[in-house]
């Protein structure tokens, strides 16, 4: 019997091996994607964000009904959408920009997680100046090299900006 058990757990390594080697590769390449898109995403500059995107990306944050300017929510669909969605919002303001200090990410399936304190920076074009600090969950799905889906789930509850002004 344990020979048995043994054979299988041998059999299972050299089939498994090579599929768990090709996993590396595409984990990695799927975080660098996703932590460079993060980096342009974090200045608000459409111009940087959307060569990351696909042009059927989402982009969800299901906390956020609203809380964004309007008192609507921070939910697009396709690439046209995002960009003219998120540029509107970083027009609201004279400047504005985010910074993510990740506490932890991880990657399966393609989708790389980011848990982090996301803080904040901007200006009202009244030259009023404004900042915070709060968690955040940021979910990107990498497929093909691009983003197909962003989803964030912010703590608008702990914030100190009414975003929906």
């Amino acid at each position: 019997m344990n020979n048995i058990i043994a054979g299988a757990l041998a059999l299972f390594a050299v089939i498994a091996a090579p599929a768990l080697a090709q996993e590396k590769p595409a984990a990695d390449a799927a975080i660098a994607v996703a932590e460079d898109y993060l980096a342009a995403y974090s200045t608000f500059d459409m111009a940087k964000i959307e060569p990351y995107l696909a042009d059927n990306m989402t982009f969800n944050d299901p906390t956020s009904m609203g809380q964004a300017p309007g008192g609507g929510s921070f939910n697009f669909a396709g690439k046209t959408e995002v960009l003219e969605e998120l540029g509107k919002f970083a027009a609201s303001n004279k400047t504005f920009s985010v910074s993510y200090d990740v506490e932890r990410r991880y990657e399966s399936a393609g989708v790389v997680v980011f848990v982090a304190q996301l803080s904040y920076v901007g200006e009202t074009h009244e030259g009023q100046a404004f900042a915070g600090s709060a968690p955040i969950v940021t979910a990107v799905t990498v497929t093909d090299g691009k983003i197909s889906a962003h989803y964030d789930f912010f703590d608008y509850a702990g914030n100190a900006v009414d975003f929906g002004e």
